[in-house]
């Protein structure tokens, strides 16, 4: 049997709902994202390294143990990505568009220096096929085991 957690949204008091029978995604006004979530120490530095493709609709979450200024990079990511920084409150706090792969031993790292409690990672151009911007907020719905 499933455990579920609740921890509520009210409209942005609020940001994960635990979901019974429903798979993790962040949700946009006109768009929801199936994700995967990152929140192991060992998740969070694989991410989406090495993968071929990553379906339409379908993203990684990774989720910090707390607030932090999370900079990322493309090294042995083999597909371009958007990358969406939410803070704690589901509010998005910078957007990096299309971060082309990197094979190199040095490799561009991106991210704000704001407070981010969450990484969104999808494919590239779905930040400008969705209309999401800096400033709108997001639901994050996570299944828990």
């Amino acid at each position: 049997m499933r455990h579920v957690f609740i921890i509520g949204l009210v409209a942005m008091s609020g940001l994960i709902i635990g979901c019974k029978g429903q798979v993790s995604k962040v949700c946009f006004e006109s768009k929801c994202v199936v994700v995967e979530v990152a929140q192991t120490s060992e998740k969070l530095s694989e991410g989406l390294q090495y993968r071929e493709r990553l379906d339409k609709g379908k993203g990684m979450l990774f989720v910090f143990p707390g607030p932090s200024k999370a900079k990322f990079w493309m090294k042995n990511t083999l597909i371009p990505l958007d990358m969406i920084w939410l803070n704690s409150i589901g509010e998005i706090i910078y957007i990096k568009k299309t971060a082309p792969p990197c094979f190199s031993e040095t490799c561009p790292t991106y991210g704000t220096d704001d407070l981010a409690q969450y990484v969104l990672e999808v494919n590239a151009g779905f930040a400008d096929a969705y209309n999401v911007n800096v400033g709108d907020g997001v639901q994050i719905k996570i299944e828990t085991k």
